[in-house]
């Protein structure tokens, strides 16, 4: 379900290299190094040394950078846009939510990318559709019954004797919507990131994925999208029940809904999240219509197809 991202080839230019060192101090070298490599030719071609604003896409193009959670139907709504409205071009990067609103902010991106809630003054925030995290085992963990304590433990004190067959936790290494999200909640609100404690580490979903499936004895966490459509779901790896809850794709709109017999600090409920597109000021007419297209009743079929829900669906 997830398209390969054309990768650039050619050199940055030494206004927008200048652009990224700004931006790497802020938000991180490897996040940010992700979305100019491939934003280089776009943004090269338009950027003004007396406007950062000029780097974004001019009219006719959108450009789209930040959460990886986001990304996937970005991309799969990108494609009908483009379809739908001939000789548009809507360039969707990943990075996390951080360089989404950083990026957002600084105008590098016409449309920033968040999977969870954003407040800032300096942005207009559209929620586009909702999803949430899920935990994820090595296909070798046979654990049963984790709590949420379970996990805590395992996380922060590196002690997993409650998680049979788990011995490693990996979490994000970029500013993720998704890790802020599954921190509050497994640390009952204590923490914003994992970061303080002897984990493994990944880059994205599909890395915290990829790392969980190559290994024998690994838990981690991922947004639903990722793991409830993966082709080999229940091969390599498991979607864990947690407090007896299990995230599925019934279980997760009737969180969204607000229509499940939970409360909203169980698992599942907890670990819902707004998907959220941010702009800076106004946006252009193609940006706008592209906004708008996302939040209309023909994506809501394309949000099912990576796993997530349209806005249309529960709000």
């Amino acid at each position: 379900m997830f398209e390969n991202l054309t990768k650039n080839q050619e050199a940055v230019s030494p206004i927008v290299a200048t652009l990224v060192l700004i931006v790497v101090a802020v938000v991180g070298a490897v996040a940010v190094g992700t979305i100019m490599g491939t934003f280089s030719d776009d943004v090269g071609s338009k950027v003004n040394s007396d406007d950062v604003s000029s780097a974004v896409g001019p009219a006719g193009e959108v450009l789209i950078g930040g959460s990886t959670t986001v990304q996937p139907v970005s991309e799969l709504i990108a494609k009908a846009f483009m379809a739908d409205h001939p000789g548009s071009r809507v360039v969707v990067q990943g990075g996390g939510s951080d360089v989404g609103i950083t990026s957002a902010k600084m105008g590098l991106v016409d449309i920033g990318a968040a999977s969870k809630e954003v407040s800032d003054p300096e942005l207009e925030v559209t929620q586009i559709g909702g999803s949430a995290v899920v935990v994820i085992a090595s296909s070798d963990v046979t654990a049963t019954g984790v709590t949420r304590t379970d996990l805590e433990t395992a996380i922060t004190t590196n002690d997993y004797t409650a998680i049979t067959g788990a011995h490693a936790f990996v979490q994000r290494a970029d500013g993720s919507g998704t890790e802020e999200t599954f921190a509050k909640w497994v640390t009952d609100g204590d923490e914003k990131s994992l970061d303080a404690y002897e984990t493994e580490s990944a880059t994205g979903n599909a890395g915290v994925l990829a790392a969980v499936k190559s290994h024998d004895d690994y838990i981690g966490f991922v947004d639903a999208g990722y793991a409830l459509t993966d082709d080999e779901l229940g091969d390599t790896f498991n979607v864990l029940t947690v407090d007896g809850k299990t995230a599925s794709e019934k279980t997760i709109l009737e969180s969204l809904k607000g229509t499940d017999d939970s409360s909203s600090s169980s698992y599942v409920s907890a670990l819902t999240r707004p998907l959220n597109y941010m702009t800076k000021g106004t946006p252009s007419q193609t940006v706008q219509s592209f906004i708008d297209f996302t939040r209309s009743p023909g994506a809501i079929e394309l949000f099912h197809d990576a796993g997530m829900y349209s806005i249309l669906e529960f709000s």
